[in-house]
C-alpha cells in the first residue's frame, strides 16, 4: 500500500536548500560515482549526467542541506543557510529550471515555518548567516511580501542580529524594496542580460528597465541615503544565455559600479536544463566565465579605465581564451615596457602581468629598503615569474624586446581571431591554465586528407595529424 504524506520542514530543505545551493541555480555540481549529481532527482525533473547535467549542490561546498561555505573578502569562511522560499515560478525564463516550462512537483514554506528552521540551525551552531532566495509565485511584489515578512519574524520575534542576504523579486515595488533595504545586510536583483532586446528574447514577462534596474537603483538609493540596513547590493549574468558579447557585459557592468556602486557582479556561465525552450543549445565554455571575472577585476580592483578595459576584446567583442585580459592589454602597450621595478609606481606596477595589488605593494615596501634585484625575493612577495619577465627590468634581468613579444610565426593567432569573428566553433587553448603568453605556437600541416581548421591549426586541431592524440593512436594502430 502507498502511503503519502505531506512534507515537513526538513524535506523542504533538503529540496529547496539544495536548489538554492549555489550562488546561480545552473551551476554545475559534482557527480557520484555513478555519474549522478547530488540532489539531482529534484533538478528538472530529471538525473542529470554529462557536462550538460544541471545539479543544485556542490558536496565540496554544500556539507549538509540548506548549509553553504560562503567566502568571506578576508578568505574566512562561514556557513550559510541558503533556500529558497519557494520552487514555484511564473516566469517563462527559456534558460532556467524553475520556469514554467519545466514539469515537476513543487514546493514552499510557510513563513514561521523557515524562520524556525533557521534559528533552529543557528542554535545548534550549524549556520551563522541566511541567504533568501525565491522562484515569482503570483508576481514579483507578492514574492517579495513573503520574504520580507519571513526576515521580520527572524529579526523582531526571534532577535537575530546577524548577517542575512535577501533577493529582491524582479518587479518588485519600492514600498517592499525600503522593507528588504531595512531588513536585510545585502540585497540583489539577477540582471542576466545586459540588453532589454536581450531580456525580451530569453524572458519575454520580464521588463530590464522597470522590473530589474529600477530596484537596482531604488537600492543604491537606499543605500547612500541612510546609514542603517543593508550596506550594498550584487547582481549576476547567465552568460551566454542570449548570445550576448563579453563588450556587451562590461558596458552594463561598467554602468552598474559608476552609478549604483554595486559589490560584485557573478558571471555563471548557461547550462541547458531539460524542458526549457534552450534545451538543446550547447552550454557556454566555463573558460568565458573565468575571463570575464578577470575583466571584473580589473574593473572593480585594478581600477582600469574604460579606454584600456577595451583593448582586451576582439572584433567580435569577446575576450581571448588564450590570454588573460591584462596580459592582452600589456601586448597592446608595449612602448610602456619594460618597465623598471625600482622606479615606477604602484598604479605602473598594477598594469604589470603577474603582479597584483597585494605584490604591488610589497614591491614598494620593499625597494624603500633595498634595491630589487632578483626573482627570489619577488616570487616571496606574490610575483608570478612566468606572466611578469617578459615586461619588467632590474638589474641582472634583461626582458625580450616588444618585437619579439609582438612575433606569431605561423600567424596562428590571426587565423583563431578572424575564426572567431566568423562565429566559428573552436576547441579550447591547449593550456590548462588558460593564461599563458609563454606557450609555444603550434606548427601547422597541410596534407592530401587533412586540413585544418583556421584558427586550430596543428597541435590545436583534433584531427590533426600531428596532434599528440592523433599521434598516439597512430603509434598504438
Amino acid at each position: 500500500m502507498l502511503i503519502k504524506r505531506t512534507p515537513d520542514r526538513y524535506d523542504k530543505l533538503q529540496i529547496l536548500g539544495g536548489m538554492a545551493a549555489a550562488d546561480d541555480i545552473l551551476t554545475g555540481g559534482k557527480a557520484d560515482g555513478h555519474g549522478h549529481t547530488v540532489n539531482a532527482k529534484f533538478a528538472a525533473g530529471t538525473v542529470g549526467r554529462g557536462p550538460n547535467r544541471i545539479a543544485y549542490s556542490d558536496p565540496g561546498k554544500n556539507p549538509a542541506p540548506g548549509i553553504y561555505k560562503a567566502s568571506m573578502p578576508n578568505g574566512k569562511k562561514i556557513n550559510l543557510m541558503r533556500v529558497m522560499f519557494t520552487d514555484f515560478c511564473k516566469m517563462d525564463c527559456a534558460y532556467c529550471p524553475n520556469s514554467i516550462y519545466v514539469p515537476r512537483k513543487r514546493y514552499a514554506f510557510k513563513r514561521d515555518e523557515l524562520a524556525d528552521t533557521f534559528m533552529e540551525l543557528h542554535g545548534r551552531l550549524a549556520v551563522d548567516g541566511l541567504f533568501l532566495s525565491s522562484g515569482i509565485a503570483g508576481d514579483g511584489t507578492k514574492t517579495t511580501q513573503h520574504l520580507v515578512e519571513t526576515v521580520e519574524i527572524i529579526r523582531k520575534k526571534h532577535g537575530f542580529k546577524g548577517y542575512i542576504h535577501m533577493k529582491v523579486m524582479p518587479g518588485a515595488s519600492r514600498e517592499l524594496v525600503e522593507k528588504a533595504h531595512r531588513l536585510g545586510s545585502r540585497l540583489s536583483v539577477n540582471i542576466e542580460t545586459p540588453e532589454p532586446d536581450m531580456m525580451r528574447r530569453i524572458s519575454p514577462h520580464k521588463d530590464l528597465q522597470q522590473d530589474i534596474l529600477d530596484p537596482m537603483a531604488w537600492i543604491n538609493d537606499l543605500t547612500r541615503e541612510s546609514s542603517g540596513g543593508a550596506v550594498g547590493q550584487a547582481t549576476q549574468f547567465v552568460v551566454g544565455a542570449a548570445d550576448e558579447s563579453d563588450r556587451q557585459i562590461y558596458r552594463r557592468v561598467d554602468q552598474m559600479y559608476a552609478d549604483w556602486n554595486l559589490k560584485r557582479v557573478y558571471y555563471p556561465p548557461f547550462r541547458p536544463a531539460r524542458h526549457t525552450p534552450m534545451e538543446e543549445k550547447p552550454p557556454v565554455h566555463s573558460g568565458r566565465e573565468h575571463r570575464l571575472y578577470q575583466m571584473d577585476w580589473l574593473r572593480r580592483v585594478y581600477q582600469f579605465p574604460t579606454t584600456e578595459i577595451d583593448l582586451a576584446f576582439d572584433q567580435s567583442g569577446f575576450l581571448s581564451l588564450e590570454q588573460d585580459p591584462k596580459t592582452v592589454i600589456a601586448m597592446e602597450n608595449l612602448d610602456a615596457f619594460p618597465m623598471d621595478l625600482n622606479a615606477v609606481s604602484k598604479d605602473q606596477l598594477l598594469r604589470i602581468p603577474g603582479i597584483g595589488p597585494v605584490s604591488a605593494g610589497r614591491i614598494i615596501e620593499n625597494r624603500r629598503q633595498h634595491s630589487i634585484d632578483n626573482w627570489r625575493d619577488l616570487q616571496a612577495m606574490g610575483v608570478v615569474r612566468k606572466r611578469a619577465w617578459p615586461y619588467v627590468v632590474f638589474p641582472g634581468q634583461r626582458p625580450p624586446s616588444g618585437k619579439q613579444l609582438r612575433l606569431d610565426m605561423f600567424g596562428e593567432a590571426q587565423d583563431r581571431r578572424a575564426a572567431e569573428s566568423a562565429g566559428a566553433a573552436l576547441p579550447p587553448p591547449i593550456s590548462s591554465k588558460l593564461a599563458s603568453i609563454m606557450e609555444q605556437p603550434a606548427a601547422y600541416t597541410t596534407t592530401p586528407d587533412h586540413a585544418c581548421i583556421p584558427g586550430s591549426k596543428g597541435a590545436m586541431c583534433a584531427g590533426c595529424p600531428i596532434n599528440p592524440a592523433s599521434l598516439s593512436a597512430n603509434y598504438k594502430n
